[in-house]
């Protein structure tokens, strides 16, 4: 392996707080894991690229974006000036060097986020590497990237960047408006948090050890794009909500719930002058799914609304969610899964090879496992021409067979709503999903599906749970006090799905033998230890 240098040259040192998305991002980029957190890219080189004209192609590239050279420290971001980047030259597969670049964790404190390696064959250029971070570009953000280097190989001249870099961006939020809708941003979320269901594909599982290595189903179909046009006419809804609303319709059809909350993936570029901002500016936003309605057009008339809501209180400080999401989940007792994760990177105006044009033409195929940390998540790669999108399905909650049933489902429900609206009660026979079974000590608890076993395993022996009214109320003869047994519940309860912990508690003495007749025990010590 050898190695050559790119230069590159900005106009002078910058620094100042950091954006919310880059705050964001670089706090995951230190914790996650490396595979989760960085892209990796490969590309073909078009003949007659030499290592020095890559390396130049490089230099400009860093030149251009500051995001591309900027550390981080806890809430400021400093932009190099200039500077060098090592560039590998080897003879290694392309995949192999991919790997290892991308499963190493970026140190943003002291290296510039991209990774670069030229791979030879004969000594010649036929490939190249690029490797770079969440913190300094989102989806979005590296296909800008990645269509300048495109021209840049081939020699092209770029013309100037006209998008804001991350430190005007971080200027423009510390403006008295922008913080303003932070502060709703956080608002909104709060009085979700505080209504929502936990989880939507609720069953038994325990996290410990997870590798978050994924199954994952590709799913074409034309005439499910061809279905989103006419739903678009008659509902309003576009056809990246209406997706939306199919994904979240069946998954909880499967789950028995009455509301979805779905995590979407919002890039965050409504302002003009971002749509070629190179820096993260995706955000989570939360969009809740009501299905207490009749028919399909009835879902996605919420959904509009929702969507619409959701996508506007979709940028805010992270830290200061986190700490209102804690605080939630220790008052109502739960752990927020994300099970249901919904990320359309469909570019408008980009068609689509129709392979097949049948009104029943649904395909599709497993792709080899990636690892991502979630439930089940609908990645849509294209809307126009062809439906195109791949589910992420951890087969705990969602095995291969069922999987199958709700990847293809959504496709097989939006063909048939874009020619009618679909009564809900039709839609077992129409995609084969049906409720989860939940047997004896399954209970609806503060909105979600708990199993009294899985509670009973948060509590030290002896204890007993039982449903009192609308309260899980905890027994016990451990030597404690409700504060302290909420603490330890509340320990025990992340990636336990079917696990909330008890609204009461009460600690009293357990002569032997007693055993149903907890309750009428007298009662040492009881509260909610909220």
């Amino acid at each position: 392996m050898g190695l050559t240098t790119a230069h590159f040259a900005g106009t002078g040192v910058r620094s100042g707080p950091l954006t919310m998305g880059q705050a964001n991002m670089v706090r995951c980029v230190r914790t996650d894991p490396p595979e989760h957190m960085n892209y990796q890219v490969i590309r073909p080189l078009p003949q007659g690229v030499t290592v020095a004209s890559l390396a130049e192609a490089v230099g400009v590239l860093l030149s251009r974006h500051e995001s591309l050279r900027t550390l981080f420290t806890d809430t400021t971001q400093e932009v190099l000036a200039e500077g060098t980047l090592s560039v590998e030259v080897c003879e290694e597969a392309a995949a192999e060097v991919a790997r290892r670049l991308q499963g190493g964790r970026f140190e943003v404190e002291s290296e510039i986020p991209l990774r670069v390696a030229v791979i030879t064959a004969g000594g010649v250029p036929e490939q190249v590497v690029l490797v770079t971070t969440h913190s300094a570009v989102d989806a979005i953000g590296l296909a800008v990237l990645l269509a300048e280097w495109d021209q840049l190989v081939l020699g092209k001249p770029l013309p100037p960047v006209t998008a804001p870099q991350p430190v005007d961006v971080a200027g423009t939020e510390a403006s008295p408006a922008s913080r303003r809708r932070a502060e709703a941003a956080l608002r909104y979320w709060e009085t979700q948090l505080r209504r929502i269901p936990h989880s939507t594909l609720t069953v038994s599982v325990d996290d410990t050890g997870t590798d978050w290595l994924l199954p994952r189903l590709r799913v074409r179909s034309a005439a499910a794009a061809r279905a989103l046009r006419r739903i678009t006419v008659r509902t309003g809804v576009s056809g990246s909500a209406a997706v939306l609303g199919a994904l979240a319709t069946l998954a909880g059809l499967r789950g028995g719930a009455d509301t979805v909350p779905v995590l979407s993936i919002s890039a965050n570029r409504f302002r003009p002058e971002l749509r070629e901002y190179v820096g993260p500016l995706a955000q989570d936003a939360l969009v809740p799914v009501e299905l207490d309605h009749e028919s399909f057009d009835g879902v996605l008339g919420g959904v509009r609304s929702g969507t619409l809501a959701a996508y506007q209180n979709s940028r805010f400080d992270a830290a200061a969610l986190i700490e209102i999401m804690e605080r939630v989940q220790r008052e109502r007792g739960v752990f927020f899964a994300r099970d249901v994760v919904f990320n359309d990177m469909s570019a408008p105006g980009q068609g689509a090879r129709v392979v097949a044009a049948s009104d029943r033409d649904v395909r599709s195929a497993w792709l080899p496992e990636a690892t991502l940390p979630t439930r089940t998540s609908l990645w849509v790669n294209r809307l126009e021409g062809e439906y195109d999108a791949v589910l992420w399905a951890d087969p705990r909650c969602l095995p291969r067979e069922d999987a199958l049933l709700l990847g293809e489902g959504v496709a097989r429900l939006l063909i048939e709503a874009g020619r009618r609206d679909v009564p809900l009660a039709e839609l077992p026979e129409l995609t084969g999903i049906s409720p989860v079974p939940r047997g004896a000590g399954w209970v609806r608890s503060d909105q979600n599906w708990t199993e009294l076993a899985e509670v009973r395993r948060l509590l030290p022996e002896p204890s007993e749970v039982v449903v009192e009214g609308a309260r899980l109320v905890a027994y016990t003869a451990a030597d404690t006090t409700p504060e302290e047994l909420h603490e330890t519940c509340l320990r025990q309860l992340p990636g336990r799905m079917s696990a909330v912990t008890p609204q009461h508690y009460v600690i009293c003495a357990r002569p032997p033998g007693l055993g149903e007749s907890w309750p009428e025990l007298p009662r040492l010590r009881e509260g909610s230890g909220r």
